[in-house]
């Protein structure tokens, strides 16, 4: 038997040795673990590991619409039989009572590859509870083992007479070995072709850049970065490929260009970042020094159009770390059918790239409350935000997470307490001085556009309870003007005429601001100190009159 014995496969046995169930659910979407157990099964390493000897070896291959015998690999005379069961409008399938019979007659082991969506579990579920308790299979040993890339798609009662084995993408061992593997494959076929000889060395680095990845994305990568890179297997290559599956969920992979220094304005906010996430992420040594921990993540929280995105993009250029952005609508709709193990891979690719920053926008969807999921929802949502808790709770996590918000009273508790969640920020509108900040970045720091003696100071007392991204619409609109006009520099003029197509509800936002404010106040996970800093900033520094009625609201 292979002295390298893959973990399901351990706790396969234990199982079947103990009599959990008849039935098994290996979940993964690895094609390289299913030829990994059918192999296993071939060479009786089964047998060994079961303490039985199996007088049937038998794979239902429900995408080929066959019954193979694993030793001969040629069809099963019973498919041939009448009486056949179509499956999808085919009738390659034998009925589930012909295979019940042939599990109940002799010591056999049926492997079904491969369930992934309704049809598959429909035409299975009531053969697979017959299978789990029957004691006739029981006394043979005769066991069923079921591949699907999602354990959920099955019934929940069904799931409780059945015993479920996640299997992890890959170990450091297996990608060794499998490294190793396909270097020496490799080295072979390029002497036989080239009568040369070519030596592939594989290094720690190479096994820790491959983490996070199935044994069949390892191998893939692996003979990509030999093709891309004459000849040799690559760290960066290994990044790349998973770069580009974390695309394929709707995550994106960012190399921020710009800090704070891209950030007009919110000067105490920036400060008390500094402090207290980019310091202690930058120095671990004098964090531990004082007996802290390292920063776990924040929420920000606030208005939206506040620069929430754009301030964690630059968060993560100040610790000098890439950004990993995910969208809670693309994640959702990217998961339908095979919501654990997808998101079980996600989450293993993030801590594979760590240290990241993992900017998640609307978080909220995410991490709804209990009360806010619909009650027509199947229990997927539930099931993915349960996960996300785990991997937010994990001592061992070594991504920083940034939350951004426009509802934190709609968010489960759960995800928003100390251990999971550092501190809940609050972010405001900027103020005037934060404005005129705001729109000098928009005007000569991300673009550059001619200005005429335009004092944004003014502009700037203007545009009161404006957001980050009005005021960049503002510039963006002075400048189109002047280019309609064909006017050699921006003027003060095309800004006062921008202004007009502005309609702001000033009562609406300082309404919105003195709730979120309350909100602050209630939840426990919520720097004080720092909430009544920051409100006296925003107030202090704004001219405009109308701030005294947010001001008397704020202190209500």
């Amino acid at each position: 038997m292979n002295n390298l014995v893959p973990n399901f496969l351990e706790e396969l046995a234990i199982k079947r040795n103990s009599a959990v169930s008849n039935v098994f659910l290996l979940e993964t979407f690895d094609p390289k673990r299913i030829q990994q157990f059918v192999e296993a099964v071939k060479n009786r390493d089964l047998d060994v590991l079961f303490k039985t000897t199996y007088q049937k070896l038998l794979l239902l291959d429900l995408q080929a619409q066959e019954l193979v015998d694993i030793l001969t690999e040629q069809p099963e005379s019973l498919c041939q039989q009448e009486g056949l069961l179509a499956l999808g409008g085919a009738s390659g399938l034998p009925q589930p009572k012909q295979l019940l019979e042939i599990l109940r007659s002799q010591p056999t082991i049926l492997i079904i590859k491969y369930v992934y969506d309704c049809n598959h579990v429909n035409f299975l579920s009531d053969f697979l509870a017959a299978c789990s308790h029957d004691p006739k299979l029981y006394k043979h040993k005769s066991t069923v083992v079921v591949f699907t890339s999602d354990s959920s798609l099955f019934p929940t009662p069904l799931l409780r007479l059945i015993y479920t084995i996640p299997i992890v993408p890959s170990t450091p061992e297996e990608r060794e070995h499998l490294l190793k593997k396909v270097a020496e494959q490799i080295s072979v076929s390029f002497e036989s072709m080239c009568n040369g000889k070519i030596n592939i060395e594989i290094t720690e680095d190479l096994v820790q850049a491959s983490s996070g990845l199935t044994l069949h994305d390892v191998e893939t990568a692996a003979l990509e970065s030999f093709f891309l890179n004459n000849g040799k297997f690559t760290v960066e290559t290994f990044t790349q490929y998973k770069v580009k599956i974390l695309k394929t969920y709707g995550l994106q992979y960012i190399i921020p260009k710009r800090g704070f220094e891209s950030v007009g304005g919110y000067e105490i906010l920036k400060k008390y970042i500094l402090n207290r996430v980019v310091k202690p992420l930058r120095n671990p040594d004098l964090t531990q020094h004082y007996g802290l921990s390292i920063p776990k993540g924040i929420i920000l929280y606030g208005y939206p159009g506040c620069g929430k995105t754009w301030f964690s993009v630059a968060l993560a250029k100040e610790i000098g770390l890439p950004v990993i952005k995910m969208s809670p609508a693309d994640l959702l709709r990217g998961i339908v059918g095979e919501t654990e193990a997808r998101i079980r891979q996600i989450t293993q690719l993030i801590e594979s790239l760590a240290p990241v920053v993992v900017f998640i926008d609307e978080i909220d969807q995410l991490f709804l409350a209990r009360e806010q999921v619909m009650m027509t929802d199947s229990g997927v949502s539930r099931r993915m935000t349960n996960m996300l808790l785990d991997w937010l709770g994990d001592e061992g996590r070594k991504s920083f997470i940034v939350g951004a918000t426009n509802f934190i009273e709609q968010m489960d508790f759960a995800a928003i307490r100390a251990g999971r969640i550092d501190e809940i920020i609050l972010v405001l509108p900027p103020d005037e001085k934060a404005r005129e900040q705001i729109l000098k970045v928009h005007t000569s720091v991300i673009r550059k556009i001619p200005l005429d003696n335009v004092d944004l100071k003014e502009i700037a007392k203007k545009t009161y309870l404006f957001t980050g991204a009005e005021l960049e619409k503002l510039c963006l609109e002075a400048a189109r003007l002047a280019m309609d006009e064909d006017a050699e520099k921006v003027k003060i003029e095309h800004f006062e005429e921008a202004l007009k197509g502005f309609e702001i509800n000033i009562n609406e936002r300082q309404g919105r601001i003195r709730r979120m404010v309350q909100q602050m106040r209630r939840l426990e996970n919520v720097n004080q100190n720092f909430l009544k800093e920051a409100l006296h900033e925003f107030t202090s520094q704004e001219s405009d009159t109308r701030i005294k009625s947010l001001v008397e609201g704020l202190r209500k």
